[in-house]
């Protein structure tokens, strides 16, 4: 698990170097995180045991469930508020996208 999180930050910084805006950073943990969600939802249908345990084993459920991991008490509230902050930018920008579709 401390590999991912060594990967996570790494992609989260060069993404932030790469497009050089924040809306790229904000879509990027959004993305990240349902694909996080999306992968765990995917072994509990399927039910097929390896792939199962090589999922669980090695991807989070989720953002927050890192942010659990290596973090508690005050630290770990004030990051989750940081994430449900980013979520809120995340459907804000994809609402702005909607309505400005035509």
């Amino acid at each position: 698990m401390d590999m991912l999180l060594v990967i996570l930050v790494l992609a989260i910084i060069a993404v932030a170097l790469y497009f050089k805006d924040i809306k790229s950073e904000i879509y990027f943990i959004g993305i990240l995180d349902i694909v996080f969600r999306l992968l765990h939802k995917f072994t509990i249908l399927l039910d097929i045991k390896p792939v199962t345990k090589l999922i669980h084993k090695y991807i989070p459920s989720s953002l927050e469930a890192i942010i659990n991991y290596y973090t508690s008490g005050i630290l770990n509230t004030v990051i989750v508020w940081i994430l449900f902050i980013i979520y809120c930018y995340f459907i804000h920008y994809l609402i702005k996208y909607l309505f400005k579709r035509k």
